[in-house]
């Protein structure tokens, strides 16, 4: 990675998302004439410019329609990760159990499968292995067992998270009681949760844990009422910043498209402007996280705009050099067309939503771009209409 890039941080979401295409090709050679649509990093960050008076009538409108619960926050397939139906069957819910399961979710929210099967398959495990949610037990398990343990229920990064499992598991019991209900004894604060929960690279913290990890598990002990309220930044992912981006709650200047929008200014501002209009609205930073993030998720990824074909299969991917192409959007295409009906025709925000905003890119990639205007079908649909075709009368 040069100097000065972000590192990647792999956020609520995942690069199996509607929004990507794979083709098999015969021969897997990158044509001379592939221009990456990311555009190379030029040595200087894109400075992000918050527009807070546009930002918060998005956000009024977008809080209106979750607790309407209007589209897409009406459909049955529109959850948040921990719905009680993703949870495991033989948890038992409000203890110690209940609390660690969703601290070890947040290995998984990371990238490289979508936070919904995340929980799912991580239930899964809990049904099997209840222990290993159990710090006095999970510190001494051999790590390449919990390795094949997550890759026999479909979870990547094992060993890393193997790794960070059994360390943290070993932190929890040490300094916690092996309860992370405990971290939040007496805070009040996003800036408290932070000193507790972020890893220093010193032995403090917890491995894997930054800014929107701590948003994370305020986030999940919250909203299943594990922990008292209060007011913090909702994590920051691609959903977030790309209904931010989308709509030109914050802009770049004229940063030209396919410019790498991900910094650590980028994120920064957005939790700011979104901690301000929790307190400001008096809105619970919770229902505001749902709202968000359940609307790019449930909708954002099925834009035409937003597909993106990848050639070589995901078995093949090398980073930022991996072989993206955009697909061409085309009005007329009946498929194309269904798409825009699932996601853009009744979103609350379609009028104010101007970008595509791939998410392929950035799960493989680390880009965060812009592809261009976002294309805006004809609605409603027009019809196509077919002449009759008339049987050729039999002669006798």
């Amino acid at each position: 990675m040069k100097s000065g890039e972000a590192s990647h941080p792999f956020l609520f979401d995942a690069d199996d998302e509607p929004d990507t295409l794979t083709l098999d090709l015969p021969e897997q050679t990158i044509p001379d004439d592939y221009v990456p649509e990311a555009l190379p990093y030029s040595g200087e960050r894109a400075v992000p410019i918050v527009h807070k008076e546009h930002a918060y009538a998005i956000l009024d409108t977008l809080m209106d329609a979750y607790q309407n619960e209007e589209y897409p926050y009406s459909l049955e397939s529109t959850r948040t990760p921990h719905d009680p139906r993703h949870m495991p069957t033989t948890l038992e819910r409000g203890g110690v159990d209940h609390a660690m399961f969703l601290f070890n979710v947040c290995y998984y929210m990371r990238g490289g499968i979508k936070s919904n099967d995340a929980v799912k398959r991580l239930s899964k495990v809990y049904d099997e292995w209840p222990e290993l949610f159990n710090c006095e037990e999970a510190q001494y398990f051999d790590e390449e067992t919990i390795v094949q343990i997550l890759s026999a229920h479909g979870l990547g990064f094992q060993k890393t998270v193997a790794k960070q499992w059994v360390e943290n598991s070993r932190r929890m019991l040490e300094l916690y009681d092996g309860d992370p209900r405990n971290i939040f004894d007496g805070v009040t604060t996003y800036e408290d949760s932070q000193d507790k929960v972020q890893n220093d690279g010193k032995g403090n913290g917890f491995l894997g844990f930054k800014e929107k990890m701590t948003s994370m598990i305020i986030y999940y002990l919250m909203d299943d009422e594990l922990i008292e309220p209060f007011n913090f930044p909702i994590p920051v992912d691609l959903h977030v910043m790309r209904v931010s981006i989308a709509n030109e709650m914050i802009t770049f200047g004229d940063a030209p498209h396919g410019t790498n929008l991900f910094s650590p200014e980028t994120t920064s501002a957005l939790r700011d402007l979104y901690l301000e209009y929790a307190e400001e609205r008096d809105v619970d930073a919770r229902r505001l996280c749902n709202a968000v993030w359940m609307l790019s998720e449930s909708l954002c990824g099925q834009h035409p705009g937003n597909t993106t074909i990848e050639p070589f299969g995901r078995k093949v991917r090398n980073g930022r050099s991996t072989y993206l192409i955009p697909k061409t959007v085309d009005v007329a295409d009946p498929a194309q067309q269904k798409a825009y009906e699932r996601s853009c025709r009744e979103c609350p925000v379609e009028e104010t939503c101007k970008y595509n905003i791939p998410g392929t890119q950035y799960y493989v990639g680390g880009n965060l771009i812009i592809r261009g205007n976002r294309m805006r079908f004809p609605l409603p649909m027009p019809v196509v209409v077919r002449p009759p075709v008339f049987e050729q009368p039999e002669l006798f």
